[in-house]
């Protein structure tokens, strides 16, 4: 093995394991709220899957899509060196981490302030805090850059994908309490939450959803307020709601929402507020919030509502996974 092959298998190892490490503790800051730290730590895992896809290139292991099938049948097993460090191997990953450690002493995640948007070099993986014309490091110009930015932090769905999703919402709300009774509406195993509470936390994220796009459409750039939404642990009052009731209460409060939003212009929708966590985002950001935040919690209920009816059937006792879904983006 030649001392390059030898390097870029090292780096192939190196950056695959920082990739995967990185990835993953992104996940884990999203469970936790940590929405700017997990930014911080996707862009970091985006550095080394770029670097990685370069030293995969640099030693022949791509070539025409016919020859990667038949590598991929064949059982690819590239010959593996020792890696030493996998992250924080930059000064400006450092600190961005050292950043983050401070914040989260504090119990706090970064604020907009601490953490400004990022960007990754698509061609040699360089990590920025702003974005340059071109990337110090190639040469790339500014249009190849991935970007991390606090205003994308929640997804990217535009405006005619945002609403389709909240038009759809009530009736797959609706189909998931269909036929069960009382008793199994309001269960609870260990430290789960039963179907009745999730109805009435989302009626509650949905109001302050509205509260907030109202503001952005009515007010130049209000300052939004800082305060969480309803958590989850505070929707037990709707254990002893009757059921039709909760389902009206998410139905009209979506109906006065949409026809918030319905008609609305390009330009509408980027209207902006003041986030003390995101910085200055447009509505798209807060739209894009509710509906992954939802999202979440419907596939939670798909699967809460379809154990409960596993065990009733098998007559066993019902053991759930507290963690159906990775990430409940609760938000700010």
């Amino acid at each position: 093995m030649t001392f390059d092959e030898h390097e870029y298998r090292r780096l192939l190892c190196s950056m695959s394991l920082g990739y995967t490490a990185y990835h993953v503790w992104a996940t884990q800051a999203r469970r936790e709220r940590r929405y700017n730290i997990a930014r911080l730590l996707e862009a970091s895992s985006s550095v080394k899957s770029v670097r990685a896809e370069r030293a995969f290139r640099a030693l022949g292991e791509v070539g025409k899509t016919g020859a990667n099938i038949e590598r991929a049948l064949a059982g690819l097993e590239p010959e593996t060196v020792a890696t030493g460090p996998v992250t924080g191997t930059s000064a400006l990953s450092r600190e961005l981490m050292s950043r983050a450690a401070r914040a989260l002493a504090e119990n706090r995640d970064l604020v907009a302030e601490e953490l400004g948007d990022l960007y990754v070099c698509s061609t040699c993986g360089e990590l920025m805090e702003g974005a340059p014309a071109v990337c110090a490091t190639c040469g790339t110009v500014r249009e190849g850059f991935l970007a991390f930015r606090a205003a994308e932090s929640m997804g990217i769905l535009g405006p005619n994908t945002l609403m389709r999703r909240l038009e759809q919402a009530p009736q797959t709300l609706h189909a998931l309490v269909a036929d069960l009774d009382d008793d199994l509406l309001v269960r609870r195993v260990g430290s789960s939450v039963s179907l009745k509470e999730l109805v009435g936390h989302l009626t509650d994220m949905d109001v302050v959803f509205r509260e907030r796009a109202w503001l952005i459409l009515e007010t130049d750039n209000p300052r939004l307020p800082s305060a969480h939404p309803p958590v989850l642990e505070k929707a037990a009052v709707y254990l002893d709601y009757p059921t039709a009731d909760l389902l009206d209460s998410f139905q009209t409060s979506r109906q006065q929402t949409l026809g918030l939003l319905r008609g609305l212009t390009a330009a509408a929708w980027h209207r902006t507020g003041h986030h003390i966590t995101f910085g200055t985002i447009p509505l798209t950001h807060q739209g894009n919030w509710v509906v992954e935040h939802e999202r979440s919690h419907l596939i939670e209920m798909a699967q809460i509502r379809h154990d409960l009816l596993q065990a009733q059937t098998d007559q066993r006792p019902l053991l759930l996974n507290n963690n159906l879904v990775p990430e409940l983006l609760e938000g700010e």
